[in-house]
């Protein structure tokens, strides 16, 4: 089975990543990104975020024939009508990594809406092309990463196991979220694995931590809750098909549900207390997986 791309160009945006909490220390796996001071304020970028956890939610990351080891992202403009023109932007992450494209400018025509087509690969079926090398450092100072060109990862277009589609429209000064149809398996690389065949990520076994960032929530009008400022304490509610309980912590120290069963899907709901009275209240979501802790996927937080 070949999956089909559309016609690409070379044009290139600012492409950044969001490695999840318990990886800060993992290497920027779509456009190197350059070292920033640490800061306590919680500015949420321009752009468009997608949220690993959501994507390989069922699979899990890992180096297995079921688990996704890197995916990558291309970016369509769409028309009014919803047609996506040429792909545009992409890049490739690690699994764990959510990936963020920030600061896309709009097209000729003015639009901010993408459609986005996200390929998946186990380690095996991952091809060696794509690989990032950190010490091939640009002009600018980013990594040049051959994932970052459109038609280098259209040229591998025969070689993914996994696929799904996206659609996000770009708002300023927020990180709007893919909305993604559940990635579905292409049948290349010798395996139809599907959620259920995801490894020790989908068995009974001890799962490592869900993670909950405290530091900040968006707000559905485009605002930004912040830690210290408008909320001091946080309490998550969290169930799956097997557990259920309610942890607190002091913001911005991250709220922590373990153990966990792996391959477990959670649904969190997390609430903002400042002096004792409720802020708001925020859904989050997350799989939890067996041989790493992960970040939750959390919609804007909505009133108390």
């Amino acid at each position: 089975m070949q999956v089909k791309l559309a016609a690409v160009n070379r044009r290139r945006a600012l492409i950044s990543c969001l490695a999840a909490p318990l990886a800060a220390a993992a290497a920027c796996a779509l456009a190197g990104c350059p070292g920033a001071a640490t800061t306590t304020a919680y500015t949420p970028v321009t752009g468009i975020l997608i949220r690993s956890t959501s994507l390989v939610a069922g699979y899990g990351c890992g180096t297995g024939a079921g688990q996704v080891y890197r995916y990558a992202a291309l970016l369509s403009y769409t028309d009014d009508g919803g047609s996506a023109g040429p792909v545009t932007y992409s890049g490739v992450s690690d699994c764990y990594s959510d990936a963020l494209f920030s600061n896309l400018p709009a097209d000729d025509a003015g639009s901010l809406s993408f459609d986005l087509t996200i390929i998946a690969w186990n380690k095996t079926s991952f091809p060696a092309a794509l690989a990032c090398d950190p010490s091939d450092v640009g002009e600018a100072g980013f990594t040049a990463c051959p994932g970052d060109t459109p038609d280098t990862v259209a040229s591998n277009e025969g070689t993914p196991n996994w696929i799904t589609h996206c659609t996000a429209t770009q708002q300023y000064g927020i990180s709007v979220l893919a909305v993604c149809d559940p990635l579905s398996a292409t049948g290349i690389g010798g395996t139809d694995a599907g959620p259920g065949d995801a490894g020790a990520d989908a068995t009974s076994a001890p799962g490592q931590a869900i993670l909950v960032d405290t530091h900040g929530f968006v707000t559905a009008d485009a605002g930004t809750l912040v830690c210290g400022t408008d909320f001091q304490s946080v309490r998550a509610t969290y169930s799956s098909s097997s557990q259920s309980g309610t942890v607190t912590a002091e913001c911005p120290a991250p709220l922590s549900i373990a153990p966990t069963m792996a391959g477990g899907a959670y649904a969190i709901t997390v609430e903002l207390f400042q002096s004792g009275s409720g802020v708001a209240q925020v859904a989050c979501q997350a799989t939890a997986s067996a041989s790493m802790p992960v970040g939750a996927s959390c919609a804007p937080a909505t009133g108390p």
